[in-house]
């Protein structure tokens, strides 16, 4: 019983390498009963890392971008830009813009969203440039909210204003 005991810490290693095994892929993913979609990034050209090419948008209306930059050598950000007006219908597509620090979209932590507002699931962090998450402005007109959570204390958000 004794040898026996003296092995689960080897085993609780090798189950712990294993957990953390994978391969180098990036799947993409999507959500669609959250209305998001993410794309993992494809590899940067080498003539024009900075202007990842966008990702395919599904549905009908204008598409918005809006970038997720790293400020303050990674210490926040800023979504660029922070405030952007659409029609019902349009989407929003925010893209990671480098990969010097994580960033996320997140509607459900944001303030002031208006009453009953049901937000979409928050994006994944993203780590890698041309990461991107879209979502349909399928929701009332109003005024909506939104925050990077790793730096929504730090001041990184940004508003949605749909119209009709």
């Amino acid at each position: 019983m004794t040898r026996d005991l003296m092995k689960l810490p080897a085993i609780a290693l090798l189950a712990l390498a294993a957990a953390c095994g994978g391969g180098d892929e990036q799947a993409a993913s999507s959500d669609t009963a959250a209305q998001g979609t993410e794309t993992a990034a494809a590899p940067a050209p080498a003539t024009d890392a900075s202007a990842p090419a966008p990702a395919p948008s599904t549905g009908s209306g204008t598409v918005h971008d809006v970038k997720m930059v790293t400020t303050q050598n990674g210490a926040s950000g800023e979504f660029q830009p922070a405030t952007v007006t659409v029609k019902r219908g349009d989407r929003i597509r925010w893209t990671m813009a480098d990969g010097s620090a994580p960033h996320n979209v997140s509607f459900s932590l944001a303030q002031g969203n208006p009453a009953g507002f049901t937000p979409p699931a928050d994006s994944p962090l993203y780590t890698q440039a041309g990461q991107t998450f879209e979502v349909p402005a399928d929701w009332a007109p109003g005024t909506y909210n939104y925050v990077c959570m790793p730096h929504a204390g730090m001041g990184m958000r940004g508003t949605i204003t749909v119209t009709e």
